[in-house]
């Protein structure tokens, strides 16, 4: 038996919050890739891709499934395959994901945990 390898999937993204953008909702669902580059205050649904800019802030928790991080995240995060954290990367929250990548000098304030698919996936239906 074979484990299937999930390789990072950044899809070009369909959505993209300019750095001179403000957005304040309930709740963003996606089914593409979005790109934060300005401020999301909101909880994030995207099953694609989800990138957050260098100059990029989300306050809300996030469920996607790949997210790379180069700005800050103040809530908890629920990747389904891979979160890569790069060196300007700050998560103020906890962390469930199958995968990380975590370069030098990016900051986790909270808790983090491994799991396989099939759990990230139980956790969001919660």
């Amino acid at each position: 038996m074979r484990k299937r390898n999930h390789k990072s999937n950044y899809d070009r993204p369909t959505t993209v919050i300019g750095k001179d953008t403000v957005l304040e909702s309930g709740r963003i669902e996606s089914k593409s890739s979005v790109q934060v580059n300005g401020k999301v205050i909101a909880d994030m649904n995207i099953e694609a891709s989800l990138v957050v800019g260098q100059k990029g802030l989300v306050e809300g928790d996030i469920v996607a499934g790949f997210v790379l991080v180069a700005g800050r995240i103040v809530g908890n995060v629920n990747v389904h395959h891979q979160i890569h954290l790069t060196k300007s990367a700050v998560v103020v929250g906890d962390i469930v994901c199958q995968s990380i990548v975590i370069d030098d000098g990016a900051r986790i304030e909270g808790n983090f945990s491994m799991s396989n698919q099939e759990d990230a996936k139980a956790v969001t239906q919660e």
